[in-house]
């Protein structure tokens, strides 16, 4: 009888254990989610937050989400939104992947989250050039480990999400429209999950934390987040504002048959008719010389927009002090650059022949004489006026890494410092292990690449089993979730959070060292920052609305 009465109990626990939990969305529908076998999480994945427009509506903002009945198993993780198929062989035929209804959403649920215990809300922004990844490009498991719940979820990639004319049909920023939905759904649905809808921090990394900025410096979105990360990239990175976003459409359009007559209506008429496949493809520019990747974010106009979501300039909008103030953890890789390697055999011998292409797409000058002033102190400053070649390897990689990354990530630590009261934290993320980025030169350059930091809080379906690795990802999961929990990265020490995480304030420039130990420093990239500011003090293309008027040549 005892054993009988065991074995009920053990057969009870087991059945319990592997239960799915149900979640009934208001007007909506409900979704079960599933316990992850080696944690005390849930996972709910391909949950609908919105509906793409079709047909000619197919660039405008998202549509409300269908409601269903009964309840719908939330395990579909193979969601992504229209882009090209990607392989290690540039043979290999090109196919589309995804599909245009993807506007979905992941869920990764504390065990111990309901409505009479809410946990803060972590929501990451996928990373992809604007023109491909997914809300399952990285794995959230080590961040709900620490019983934080935490969201990811697509939007519109590529010409869908980003092209822009200014038009009725094309007004721009589908893709911010789609990030804005998802942050509604949450603020309305997050609590039947167990979320806290008022402890809702916003992460990204790479053009994941450039639109990350963007949304947290829109009025739209105020009420919506409380705290803000941002990993290797910013609002006011060189790619992260189109300047010329007709141009852009044009000649992608004309890669495609698109036979340019100068007129606005012609080339909307093409892109709502082009073939889908073409349109991915040739969306994907991950290595453009002036550091950026095409479509991009624009500035919109407010003519045939009921709705426009980004009109004026992230630089605008912090300089004039109308935003939000929330508290932000930021900072990059010691070595951002070295992503760009994989163009160095063929971009050294162009750098040599014409740098001006290689010059950040943010800055316009009105005269030759200029432009040619500032190269020349480009090659000094980086090159020491040598050619670029193999020799000055590491002198290519810091000049991307300063150009597209560090110095803009650093103008928005600095604005954020000046303009607001709340904490401001910063990093560079200095370890090198198993998990940061592979490159042809490991033998003779060592450091952090772009986005390195994000592989080990989100793993990348790497792989590792060295401890040094595992205490690194540790470390950093937990900082964060502290960020998230108390507004503080280093609440509580511990034998591998051994410093306290000071602010990062115009009088005294803190940031943390990340590599196998934490290390506080001050007046990172001091000079170099000093070096840029002096070039986009005077050089600074400021984005203007687009005009949908003017006929493109």
């Amino acid at each position: 009888m005892l054993r009988l009465i065991a074995f009920c109990l053990l057969f009870t626990t087991i059945v319990t254990e592997k239960s799915p939990r149900v979640v009934e969305l208001d007007g909506i529908g409900a979704v079960s989610g599933e316990k992850y076998w080696n944690g005390d999480f849930y996972e709910f994945y391909g949950v609908p937050y919105a509906k793409v427009p079709k047909g000619r509506d197919k660039f405008k903002p998202p549509l409300p989400v269908e409601p269903w009945e009964g309840i719908r198993p939330a395990v579909k993780r193979d969601v992504v939104c229209y882009q090209v198929f990607l392989t290690d062989d540039d043979n290999d035929e090109t196919l589309l992947h995804g599909e245009e209804d993807c506007l979905t959403m992941n869920f990764l649920v504390p065990e111990i989250a309901n409505d009479e215990n809410l946990v803060p809300v972590l929501v990451y922004i996928h990373s992809g050039a604007f023109s491909g990844g997914s809300s399952n490009m990285g794995r959230f498991h080590y961040l709900a480990r620490h019983d934080v719940l935490t969201v990811s979820f697509n939007y519109r990639l590529g010409a869908w999400g980003f092209a822009c004319l200014g038009t009725e049909e094309i007004p721009g920023n589908a893709a911010l429209k789609d990030q804005l939905a998802a942050l509604q759904f949450i603020n309305k649905h997050i609590r039947k999950f167990g979320g806290d809808p008022k402890r809702v921090t916003l992460a990204g990394f790479s053009v994941g934390a450039a639109l990350a900025e963007l949304l947290a410096l829109s009025k739209k979105t105020d009420g919506l987040i409380e705290k803000l990360i941002l990993e290797s990239g910013s609002a006011l990175s060189p790619f992260t504002i189109n300047r010329d976003p007709i141009s852009t459409a044009k000649n992608i359009a004309i890669s495609i048959g698109f036979n340019a007559t100068g007129n606005l209506k012609d080339l909307t008429e093409f892109l709502l008719e082009a073939p889908a496949l073409q349109l991915a493809d040739k969306s994907k520019n991950f290595f453009l010389t002036n550091s950026t990747f095409g479509f991009s974010p624009c500035i919109e106009s407010k003519t045939n927009n009921p709705d426009p979501f980004l009109t004026d300039s992230p630089l605008d909008i912090m300089n004039k002090d109308d935003y939000k103030k929330i508290p932000v953890l930021t900072g990059f890789s010691n070595m951002e650059g070295i992503s760009r390697t994989i163009k160095f055999g063929e971009w050294q011998d162009e750098m040599n022949e014409d740098f001006s292409k290689f010059l950040p797409a943010d800055l316009k000058f009105d005269k030759k004489e200029n432009r040619e002033n500032v190269i020349k102190e480009i090659k000094k400053a980086y090159f020491k006026d040598e050619e670029v070649s193999f020799n000055t390897l590491q002198e290519y990689i810091d000049y991307f890494s300063d150009s597209m990354f560090k110095y803009a990530i650093m103008k928005s630590a600095r604005l954020h410092a000046l303009k607001s009261d709340r904490p401001v934290f910063f990093y560079e993320f200095v370890y090198v292990g198993k998990l940061n980025m592979k490159h042809m030169y490991m033998d003779k350059i060592k450091g952090a690449s772009h986005r390195d930091q994000s592989a080990y809080i989100l793993d990348f379906f790497e792989h590792t089993t060295k401890y040094k690795d595992m205490d690194t990802r540790t470390r950093m999961t937990t900082m964060w979730t502290d960020f998230v929990k108390y507004e503080n990265p280093t609440a509580y020490e511990s034998l591998l959070i051994d410093q306290k995480w000071l602010k990062y304030t115009m009088e005294e420039q803190n940031y943390m060292e990340i590599g196998l130990n934490l290390k506080m420093k001050k007046d990172l990239f001091a000079k170099r920052y000093q070096f840029w500011d002096r070039i986009y003090d005077k050089y600074h293309w400021i984005p203007m609305p687009v005009n949908s008027n003017m006929k493109y040549k």
